[in-house]
């Protein structure tokens, strides 16, 4: 059964997304970063590669997407891998079973908080075991 991990709280996405997809590819996992649209995805991956850990990784749509351990998408259609997916979106993916680990950030503002409630309760519901990390709280 898929595992579920929610880290609330966020001040800063990116520099969490840093250290997750640094933590996975060091132990040699597949990771989905999955955002809103093309242009977010563009932005995270420049962002990446610019940053001193090196996280190899490709927009979806690349076509040598499938040969690197990180790919950020924006539609189902651009799902290849089934290991680990970090949400980003403020909806539930209908695709996130087939994932054996979801990662659901969410921010500090309250309608990302209303809308990770959701997830959580729908996750709750339908017997998933769900991590939580308090970001503000961890500092």
């Amino acid at each position: 059964m898929t595992r579920i991990r929610f880290y609330t709280d966020i001040p800063d996405r990116s520099n969490l997304i840093q250290y997750l997809v640094e933590q996975a590819v060091t132990r040699q996992r597949q990771v989905t970063i999955y955002v809103d649209q093309a242009v977010e995805a563009a932005q995270l991956s420049d962002w990446l590669w610019q940053q001193p850990g090196f996280i190899p990784n490709a927009l979806a749509d690349a076509p040598h997407a499938g040969m690197t351990p990180v790919v950020l998408a924006w539609a189902p259609e651009h799902i290849r891998q089934d290991d680990m997916l970090f949400n980003c979106q403020a909806t539930l993916p209908k695709f996130f079973s087939r994932f054996r680990h979801v990662f659901e950030l969410i921010g500090a503002a309250e309608e990302e908080k209303t809308a990770g409630r959701q997830r959580w309760a729908f996750y709750r519901d339908r017997g998933y075991e769900i991590q939580h990390m308090n970001m503000q709280q961890a500092r």
